[in-house]
């Protein structure tokens, strides 16, 4: 029997000693893992300030930019051009106001709405007409003829209102109305009454051929009226409601 003592088996970690080896690093230090490696053999992620860090992003945007899709609506929708009917008429006045109308029934008086009332000379025929529209909802409050003879009154002794009577088509039915219009200032309504009688006195000149008629010639001044009626009704081109 020998007296030599048993041989220990070899370290596999002898190789490693203190020489700070990482594993899949090199150099002396702390003991690490090293820089970790893509797994299943896929490319490792560029580090920051390398190469290739931006390829991604450039890529990204390349794609956004491949992208330019244009999808069209399924129904396509033309322009329509509205017409109000006094594309061929003249501003002489424009003023706010609130419009009332008498209600003969109840015997009162009821708001028709606020907006713009308005006095309309024809280009051609240079009549010369009323018309107010409501705002927003633009729907016609008022609308005849300025008929010579017309008489402008005081409301309830107010010097911002006025009262008169008109045969009028706002709800594209001719019929006689007593309309009150009350304007924010006195200068305003003073404004309004001016051109309303200047209004006045241009559309008996147009129509002083009536005005000299006899009077057993009652058919051609119905035939005059029913003439002027329709040319309102022409300009009606929102209903009333």
């Amino acid at each position: 029997m020998s007296d030599e003592a048993p041989q220990q088996p070899a370290n596999p970690f002898a190789a490693l000693g203190n020489s700070g080896a990482t594993f899949g690093g090199t150099g002396s230090g702390a003991f690490s893992f090293g820089v970790p490696t893509a797994a299943f053999g896929a490319p490792a992620k560029p580090a920051d300030g390398e190469e290739g860090a931006d390829d991604g992003e450039e890529g990204g945007a390349n794609a956004e930019e491949e992208c330019q899709a244009e999808f069209k609506p399924v129904v396509q929708l033309e322009e329509v051009e509205t017409k109000s009917g006094e594309e061929d008429e003249d501003v002489l006045v424009e003023l706010k106001c609130k419009l009332y109308r008498f209600d003969n029934e109840n015997q009162e008086w009821k708001e028709r709405g606020t907006g713009y009332i308005k006095l309309l000379q024809h280009k051609e025929n240079k009549k010369v007409r009323l018309l107010m529209r409501q705002d927003k909802t633009l729907k016609i409050r008022a609308n005849h003829i300025v008929m010579p003879g017309t008489k402008l009154q005081e409301h309830s002794g107010s010097e911002k209102a006025w009262v008169w009577s008109a045969v009028d088509f706002a709800d594209e039915t001719q019929k006689i109305e007593l309309f009150a219009a009350r304007f924010g200032t006195v200068e305003k309504a003073q404004e309004f009454k001016k051109k309303f009688e200047e209004s006045m006195d241009t559309n008996a000149v147009i129509l002083g051929d009536l005005a000299a008629l006899p009077s057993a010639g009652g058919a051609a001044e119905e035939e005059e009226a029913e003439e002027l009626a329709k040319e309102v009704a022409d300009k009606a081109t929102v209903q009333d409601e």
